[in-house]
């Protein structure tokens, strides 16, 4: 019969060798799921460490030696995990908070399932040749990532390979997908080789670890990722400046230590020198440098600003325990949104205290800063034991420090939350790496070997209920999306697409939401490219807003989703005249939801206009353009609602602001040598005066539109879409001066028409 202590050790290796793969997970790229960089790391993350959970609660129902140790870095991580459920559930959206989506992959389920890693870490591997093993795979791993990222070339699905050049051009992303995402996971690898290095007396083995060290380091350079360039170099300085502090004075270290600060001085220099030379050609070829020098001034830099501006907004209506995780749109619905030609819709802060508080609130803060404070005291207490060297317990500090700057420019996935967590794990044994398995139980091994049996089936039990749909429908739904997106449309019939849907939809996961956004895509396709002749076209559309009608029951707080079925709702009602009541209300929701979010008014004066109720559209443009009369966009919509609602001088009032406005801002506007409006404005202008029969000023507004086309042929020349387009104005023109008893040159505007696009000749 087997012995409890067989057992004992089957559980164990069982355990380890889970654990022990864990460092694999940030090389695995499941391209048969939708964000291939993203979803699958996350599932087989959690997979493991269910398994791992099995193996373990049998282990610690009958050996107490494997059960958590009672440190405050444990109690802080429970803290931290038991306030953002609370606040999860207290917050706008608990589904949303607790399931996460596909292309984030955290809510709640993720911090439960790294809660129990760093446990199951931290109980199990006590012995210091576990952790040496366990580090290594990381850093061997990461060594991969960083060379697989040098010699392969970036590739890119080819419908995300506008968004990545646009954002990412040529620098490399790896397994990791993204970056500035690989720059943090190699961030905190390279801190876990210099513990290998440091711990090692062997100069060939501080010469091997060395090595991962620096093709990590080269490799977030290459990345110019502006955060974890800057927070290792601030890390720098701090390692520097401990070792100056802590070290005692003897003659050889006191020349360490005067290299060191030298070295201090040198990257202070460095750093004003740069400041000074950001202008030069030298700095703005190099694509780092060149990064760095807009640091603050580029898209991304405002972005983030603009983002931390409506967090701070969010965080004072709901301080305490914020709005849960995932949920960070509901910001948007407490903050004025202006109109911009394209809203930009954040759903994360993009540094880690603000996202906390708007995600946990004030107490999820201060939770998940004690961590830090437990790591920090624990560290401090094993250097003065001297169970810790000096060169690791700065190392790990710095780790620490670093983690927490480069995080005030991005955000975790599970790369980085993986490395953090090991890190957590070992900081919680490193006082008694080197003192064997710690506790001995002594009870009844008969009894014991029963226990651990008993609980294991259970835990078994237990996992296997939510595997289906903690695991399996997810991913499997998953799947069905990217073979939907591969395969689109067969035989100009939706019918078999609709199906495919239906299919992934009736797996009920919290993939769903992923399905309502692919189903809108398609039904755009359709109204817009007209193709409600196709067979099944119709049906696809009516089962697309049912769907969507789901989701906003449960999104009411998240203005981007109710914006993007407004917009599809406005385009079905210009054919189905139902829809406009329909729209009307959702709009009328939205408002409710924030009174100051200025697209709604347009929306709402845009329906208006398809109501024919000009008087309405005029209202609602006008209370925008109120807000802020010196924004050309909102001048030329006044614009444009004055002369729908017939008030010919606030319209003339309106398009003269526009060219003041623009004139002002622009040069070469001011001095004649561009246009003032562009061909579209001035295709939109010259279309309403038609509408409205004012015939003589919507002739004046296409022949400078012809003018404008013929400037801007020379950029377009050649394009069929293009002279398709020529050959529709010169349609309308003719058609202005028939309505003006002009027939010569409504017939040479018709002949103009013909001879640009002669498949379309107007009779």
């Amino acid at each position: 019969m087997v012995s409890f202590r067989k057992i004992d050790n089957y559980y164990l290796w069982g355990i380890k060798g889970i654990i022990f793969l864990v460092p694999f997970i940030p090389i695995c790229v499941t391209r048969s799921m939708v964000f291939p960089y993203i979803t699958g790391k996350n599932f087989i993350f959690r997979i493991l460490i269910e398994f791992a959970a099995v193996l373990w609660l049998g282990l610690i129902s009958a050996n107490k030696a494997y059960r958590p140790r009672n440190s405050a870095l444990t109690l802080s991580v429970l803290i931290f995990t038991f306030i953002v459920g609370l606040a999860d559930l207290l917050g706008v959206s608990p589904y949303n908070s607790f399931w996460s989506n596909y292309e984030r992959m955290e809510g709640y389920i993720t911090i439960l399932h790294l809660a129990l890693y760093f446990l199951i870490a931290g109980s199990v591997l006590r012995i210091n040749k576990d952790w040496k093993i366990f580090i290594n795979l990381f850093v061997v791993v990461s060594c991969f990532v960083s060379l697989y990222s040098l010699i392969i070339p970036v590739k890119v699905a080819p419908e995300s390979l506008t968004y990545h050049t646009m954002y990412y051009g040529s620098r490399p992303h790896g397994t990791i997908g993204n970056p500035p995402f690989l720059a943090s996971y190699l961030l905190l690898s390279v801190f876990l080789g210099l513990i290998l290095l440091f711990n090692t007396h062997r100069i060939y083995l501080k010469l091997v670890y060395s090595l991962p060290v620096i093709i990590n380091s080269i490799v977030i350079y290459f990345t110019a990722s502006r955060g974890a360039i800057l927070a290792a170099a601030i890390g720098t300085v701090i390692f520097i400046l401990f070792h100056i502090l802590l070290t005692n004075f003897s003659l050889k270290k006191k020349l360490i230590k005067k290299a060191a600060l030298s070295l201090v001085i040198v990257l202070m220099v460095v750093s004003v020198g740069f400041i000074a030379a950001k202008h030069t050609d030298f700095i703005k070829r190099d694509r780092t440098f060149s990064r760095f020098a807009t640091m603050f001034s580029d898209d991304s830099a405002q972005g983030r600003f603009l983002a931390w501006k409506y967090a701070w907004e969010g965080i004072k209506e709901r301080p305490v325990l914020g709005w849960g995780q995932e949920n960070f749109i509901g910001v948007y619905s407490v903050n004025t949104i202006p109109l911009v030609r394209e809203q930009i819709w954040f759903d994360r802060a993009h540094n880690i205290i603000i996202e906390w508080l708007v995600s946990a609130g004030i107490l999820g803060l201060f939770s998940y800063l004690a961590i830090f404070g437990a790591a920090f005291y624990i560290l401090r207490t094993s250097f003065r034991k001297k169970t810790v060297s000096i060169n690791e317990a700065v190392t790990i500090v710095t780790a620490l420090v670093v983690y927490f700057i480069h995080n005030l420019f991005t955000f975790d996935t599970i790369n980085t939350y993986l490395l953090f967590f090991t890190l957590l794990a070992y900081i919680g044994n490193i006082d008694c790496l080197n003192k064997g398995n710690g506790l001995k139980d002594h009870s009844d091994p008969a009894k014991n070997k029963i226990r651990a049996i008993s609980v294991t089936l259970l835990a078994l039990l237990f996992f296997s209920l939510i595997a289906n749909y903690v695991h399996f429908k997810p991913v499997k739904e998953s799947m069905l999306f990217v073979q939907i997106s591969a395969s689109g449309p067969e035989n100009n019939s939706f019918t078999k697409i609709t199906d495919d849907f239906d299919k992934a939809l009736s797996l009920n996961s919290f993939g769903d939401s992923y399905a309502s956004f692919g189903m809108k895509s398609v039904s755009n396709q359709i109204i817009r490219r007209n193709l409600f002749m196709e067979k099944g076209a119709l049906e696809f559309i009516a089962r697309t807003v049912d769907e969507l009608e789901k989701g906003l029951t449960v999104r009411s707080h998240d203005l981007k989703f109710i914006t993007d079925v407004i917009l599809l709702y406005s385009l079905i009602a210009n054919y189905e005249p139902s829809f406009i009541p329909r729209t009307e209300a959702l709009i009328n929701k939205g408002m409710q939801v924030n009174p100051e979010y200025q697209w709604l008014y347009m929306a709402l004066a845009d329906l208006c206009v398809l109501k024919k109720d000009y008087e309405c559209s005029f209202a609602n443009v006008k209370k925008v353009a109120d807000w802020d009369n010196q924004n050309d966009e909102k001048q030329l919509k006044l614009a444009l609602a004055a002369i729908y609602a017939s008030r010919e001088q606030i319209a003339k009032s309106a398009l003269e602001n526009v060219k003041k406005i623009r004139m002002a801002r622009d040069e070469n506007i001011a001095a004649g040598r561009g246009p003032v409006f562009t061909a579209d404005e001035l295709y939109y202008i010259a279309t309403v005066y038609r509408e409205r029969e004012n015939y003589r000023i919507a002739l004046q507004y296409y022949n400078e539109l012809i003018t404008a086309l013929s400037y801007e042929d020379k950029l377009f020349s050649g394009s069929v879409r293009r002279l398709k387009h020529k050959a529709q104005i010169h349609s309308e023109i003719a058609q202005v001066y028939l309505f003006l008893g002009d027939k010569e040159n409504a017939e040479r505007e018709a002949r103009k028409s013909s001879t640009l696009d002669p498949e379309n000749i107007v009779r």
